[in-house]
């Protein structure tokens, strides 16, 4: 079981390069970019009466310098958030 979550740091980086730059910007994930990700990659939450609740507290949390685009730092952080999101579902 070893480097499992070195698996998953990869996978996280992996998936946060393949929605970036669909607007031209590829170290940055637009608002639009980053529901893509979230509706695309988490079925759970998409299945969940609170989806939209959710996703707009965790955006609004992750978007730490107001900018409406999520850097990397800050999608690791939206990671963490969802992780506990996905929790009380």
């Amino acid at each position: 079981m070893s480097g499992n979550l070195e698996n998953f740091i990869g996978i996280l980086t992996s998936t946060f390069r393949k929605y970036a730059g669909k607007d031209g910007k590829d170290s940055t994930l637009s608002q639009d970019e980053l529901c893509d990700l979230a509706v695309k990659e988490f079925p759970t939450l998409c299945n969940s009466s609170k989806k939209d609740d959710i996703l707009k507290g965790i955006i609004g949390q992750m978007d730490m310098d107001g900018d409406k685009t999520v850097t990397f730092k800050e999608f690791v952080m939206f990671t963490g958030f969802l992780a506990i999101a996905l929790e009380d579902i």
